[in-house]
């Protein structure tokens, strides 16, 4: 490709690119890595995506790319055209923003109100397969906790136990605080979408799974209730360590029932909210309920309506035909 058809990227420029589009790409990033997809693909998406987003901070104002629209991705494209770049080149590029955007689409742990791909209805892409949401049953959480809590790796052990509780996005479990945790069942105050401010609710299993944890991590001045390192070098945890905790995860599953379950962080929004839902949810004994009402789920989720909510839970349409025909 010439000169002329890679001027869209600078790195220079890419330092001032949004900083919503940069913590998606490198979202994205970190799942293409979880898929095992080589190097020499992952490079190449992001240098795709990286030109588009040097693009988009000269021509339209650095908009986040979550809230363009079609005609920003067309003239885009139409630059690329007039730039000489092939039909090939173009639509492998349009494959890159494509598939970064599906992703979106469904990562409902951190995008839950981007629904609908802006790129799809633009001709010459190539069809993306849908990921697929991965719920995990009550017994299955049990099964990573006890596990965890053998190898005494009880932090992240309270990782776990607090989002499928909390059916807290990991930005928002991210952002709780050591402090007081012990003392109450819900955390400090964190920022979900749209700027809302709430506190994470938890139960007994998560206060003493904090316990152990606190009890082994011992003093420290680190604020986060996440940290890595030891001794001296003990800091707190960047937002992608929990990213990379999850996907260890898969390995505990894997080894006790032999199923590959390609789980994410939102595994545990998803489970938290259909096992509360469905009546199997660990914390449902202490809270003396069977279940939990759809309006209490919202409520939990942070959502702004119920229909959101409900895409969080399983489909049960086919079981609810069963039932009323007696099948």
């Amino acid at each position: 490709m010439s000169k002329k058809r890679n001027s869209f990227y600078n790195p220079v420029i890419y330092e001032l690119v949004h900083k919503e589009n940069k913590a998606i790409l490198s979202d994205y990033v970190l799942e293409l890595k979880s898929k095992r997809k080589s190097e020499k693909t992952i490079y190449q998406y992001a240098a795709d995506i990286k030109m588009f987003f040097c693009w988009a901070y000269k021509e339209i104002d650095n908009k986040p790319i979550l809230r363009m629209k079609k005609r920003d991705f067309r003239r885009f494209f139409l630059e690329l055209q007039e730039n000489g770049a092939s039909s090939a080149r173009i639509n492998r590029v349009q494959c890159s923003i494509r598939n970064l955007l599906e992703f979106a689409t469904q990562d409902d742990d951190e995008y839950d109100e981007y629904d609908i791909n802006a790129m799809k209805s633009i001709k010459g892409l190539q069809k993306e397969e849908v990921r697929e949401i991965h719920f995990l049953t009550d017994e299955q959480i049990t099964l990573i906790l006890d596990k965890l809590v053998e190898k005494k790796k009880y932090q992240k052990a309270l990782y776990v136990s607090l989002s499928y509780d909390s059916a807290g996005r990991r930005n928002e479990v991210y952002q709780v605080l050591k402090n007081g945790f012990l003392e109450n069942k819900r955390t400090n105050l964190v920022q979900g979408k749209r700027g809302k401010k709430f506190q994470l609710m938890y139960l007994s299993r998560t206060r003493e799974l904090a316990r152990m944890y606190f009890e082994q991590r011992g003093e420290d001045n680190i604020d986060s209730l996440w940290i890595v390192g030891k001794g001296d070098k003990r800091r707190a945890a960047k937002y992608e360590t929990l990213y990379n905790w999850t996907v260890s995860f898969r390995k505990i599953l894997e080894e006790a029932t032999g199923e590959t379950i390609e789980m994410n962080p939102h595994s545990f929004r998803h489970s938290s909210l259909e096992n509360y839902e469905n009546g199997s949810h660990h914390s449902l004994k202490e809270l003396g309920k069977d279940k939990l009402e759809l309006k209490v789920l919202k409520v939990l989720a942070n959502h702004s309506d119920l229909s959101t909510t409900q895409s969080y839970l399983k489909n049960k349409d086919e079981e609810l035909l069963n039932e009323a025909f007696g099948l």
